[in-house]
């Protein structure tokens, strides 16, 4: 509590002079009179701009003066570049865009750029469509898990992605990635990310086959892009079932400033609904600084702060005695700081970005009377060069150093773990011709820890077969330090895991529909294994595969005010590690899963209405009355789940105000993700949802 009283204490004294702005703002339209929502508006040459509302509307503030060029873009529509005088106070805008004649990218394009990439096999998501998924409840991971080659595993943290486990994914912040983007496990309960999706302007998600920039993933990368300068001063805040927040955002001339103050507590919601799973319901109470400033006309600096503290207490049935109940508690803190400069130089042919970052975590939890906990720090820094001198080649070139201290404690044991990470890494993207791109890669990385080095080398190329539609291929190999829990109280020095991905992508798209199909294969090797019969019980010995098929429509046209997807995805994957005594599934994947998601913008009464249907076939579980050789071979009924949302745009107080309710699990069907055994063999006992049924009512309101 201190901290933040020092933090927000020094925020209060930050004093500059303001200067004079030019709101504009106007309505983006077709030929045909309709709106055309998310696209980009900016002032060439700076950081300045907004996007499009479901409206067609957009809004932002410059400070620049005199003549200035006004550009617009979005998907599946011409650019448009034209010149303005800002020398008013307010400049009204009603811009029309044509359809563009040649769509090439499915996600975000770049003024008649065409990349092989990782955006390539990627779907972008932007904050608005995290925060109007039904369940989603403005949880990144939760929207995410929509998209195919997810899994929604119910019970455990994580993005759990075509048969990798939770900790096999990345979540990159501002090209830096976290370390702890997840609130503290609680055994058999999800947490929730610990990110606002509206603090983004960007969300790529990556199942597959990603760029030689990231590593430390085995499966995935969802790299989060976050916002400029803030568009103008702004108070407002807003208040829930769950608690409340309330934030200020300041800007000037060349500085924007935001800070953020929020408490949540969870008792009054859990004895309303007579949820008797928690002896203490979870609390937490955190605050958020976010500075912008313009250093030059290409050149921003940002700094992110975030702090946090939580706890919560469990009850859970004891299994050799269901009558009896054990209790678990937690208590964490969490410190996140994220700075970064990025200069794009006069001539354009040159860019840098240099990044910072620093995680603070500390757990310290009870089951009875066994004490544990964890305290880990981790320290990072990153650079970054981009050139496109030559108009065939886009060269990229970088390092980034990782300092990571953890120690951990349980009863009367103790473990550290240091290590020092380094990693450099170079990409080439080649436009061998208007149809054909490739990408090469190489990253090669070093574990003081380990003592070990690995060199990465990454492949994609992408061909244009027709004006709409487009196949790309993508393979390369990618390497990760195994899970912390295996290198506490070990005197082995284990080499890295590794997986080779193959990946072939068909995409085809026009008129704001989007259609793609996709088949991969991913080859594990030097999983941890843990064989009981040796000494030294783990190793690299273990080995797995995951393949399979997905297909993703989207379409923003059909309907009018409507926007849906759909997303399937089949898996086939097995897996021989850890004390897997065979070859089997494992427990967090289920063969199939669906996905349907619809939004649907009603002018009338000015709100939004949505729902989410999720399937999943049944999942694999232990079965102690099985033999060795039937491993896993016992599944869980099938997974079905409705979600509803509205979320009404109003007015309030002489205020902009949003109210927003949701309701999870509408039929209350039973969700079953596995079964924990007493000690007889026969009786089990099921894990489930907290909850069947949850529900959330909130009103945000804002002065802008």
């Amino acid at each position: 509590m201190h901290k933040l009283i020092v933090v927000f204490g020094l925020v209060t004294i930050v004093g500059i002079a303001c200067c004079a702005q030019t709101t504009i703002q106007g309505t983006l339209m077709t030929p045909k009179g309709e709106t055309v929502m998310y696209a980009n508006i900016a002032i060439k040459g700076s950081f300045e701009g907004g996007s499009s509302n479901a409206e067609g509307a957009f809004s932002f503030v410059s400070s620049r003066k005199g003549e200035q060029i006004i550009m617009v873009s979005c998907l599946g529509y011409e650019p448009v570049e034209m010149v303005i005088f800002l020398n008013v106070t307010i400049v009204q805008l009603n811009i029309t865009l044509e359809p563009s004649v040649s769509e090439i990218e499915p996600v975000y394009i770049t003024a008649g750029s065409f990349e092989a990439s990782e955006e390539k096999r990627t779907v972008i998501m932007r904050s608005t469509d995290i925060g109007t998924t039904a369940g989603a409840l403005g949880n990144i991971i939760g929207a995410i898990e929509t998209l195919p080659g997810t899994q929604n595993t119910g019970v455990s943290n994580g993005l759990f992605v075509r048969g990798g486990s939770g900790s096999e994914s990345k979540i990159i912040i501002d090209e830096m990635p976290v370390q702890n983007p997840y609130y503290s496990p609680v055994p058999d309960i999800k947490q929730r990310g610990r990110f606002d999706p509206f603090m983004f302007s960007g969300i790529i998600f990556s199942s597959g086959g990603y760029s030689a920039l990231y590593g430390q993933a085995l499966s995935s990368t969802l790299v989060l892009k976050s916002k400029g300068l803030a568009d103008s001063t702004n108070t407002g805040g807003g208040i829930h079932m769950y608690g409340a927040n309330i934030f200020h955002t300041h800007r000037w001339e060349n500085t924007s400033l935001h800070t953020d103050i929020s408490y949540n507590n969870f008792q009054a919601y859990h004895s309303l609904f007579n949820i008797n799973k928690y002896n203490k319901s979870p609390e937490n109470s955190g605050g958020k600084i976010v500075f912008r400033q313009r250093i030059s006309d290409n050149g921003l600096f940002k700094f992110y702060s975030n702090i946090s503290k939580s706890e919560l207490g469990v009850n859970f049935e004891e299994i050799s005695n269901p009558n009896k109940k054990y209790f678990f508690s937690l208590e964490n803190e969490n410190l996140y700081i994220n700075s970064s400069y990025k200069e794009y130089f006069k001539d354009e042919k040159w860019s840098l970005f240099v990044g910072f970052s620093y995680s603070k975590n500390k757990d310290n939890a009870f089951l009875d009377t066994l004490n544990m906990s964890e305290d880990e720090a981790l320290l990072q820094s990153k650079l970054i060069l981009i050139n496109n001198s030559l108009s065939y080649i886009t060269i990229k070139a970088g390092s980034e150093i990782q300092s990571f201290d953890i120690r951990g404690e349980m009863d009367q044991s103790e473990g550290e773990i240091y290590d020092l990470f380094y990693a450099g890494f170079v990409e080439a993207d080649w436009h061998i011709s208007q149809k054909l791109v490739a990408r090469t890669g190489l990253r090669y990385e070093y574990s003081d820890y380990l003592m070990k080095w690995n060199l990465a080398p990454r492949f994609s190329i992408a061909y244009k077969i027709a004006s709409n539609s487009q196949v790309s291929f993508a393979s390369g190999k990618f390497y990760q330090i195994p899970e912390k829990e295996f290198l506490y109280y070990n005197d082995n020095k284990y080499d890295y895991e590794n997986a080779n991905h193959y990946i072939l992508n068909y995409q085809w798209m026009k008129n704001k529909r989007v259609f793609r199909v996709e088949l991969y294969d991913k080859e594990y090797k030097n999983l941890i294994k843990d064989i009981p019969n040796l000494q030294n019980r783990y190793n690299n010995a273990g080995t797995g595969y995951a393949r399979g098929i997905e297909i993703f429509w989207r379409d923003q046209k059909t309907i009018p005010g409507a926007d849906y997807w759909i997303s399937y995805s089949y898996l086939d994957t097995k897996r021989d590690y850890q004390d897997f005594p065979v070859e089997a599934t494992p427990g967090f994947t289920a063969k199939h899963n669906l996905s349907f998601v619809y939004k649907h913008w009603v002018s009338l009464i000015n709100s939004m209405l949505g729902f989410n249907y999720s399937y999943s076939s049944g999942r694999p579980y232990y079965n102690p009355n099985r033999p060795e050789n039937e491993f896993h071979k016992d599944y869980t009924k099938e997974y079905h789940n409705l979600d509803i949302n509205i979320s009404k745009i109003t007015v309030l107080f002489k205020r902009r105000a949003v109210i927003y309710s949701s309701l999870r699990n509408v039929f209350g069907n039973e969700h079953i993700f596995g079964y924990h055994y007493l000690p007889d063999g026969n009786s089990r006992i099921p894990v489930t949802p907290v909850s069947k049924r949850s529900f959330f009512i909130g009103l945000f309101i804002s002065t802008y």
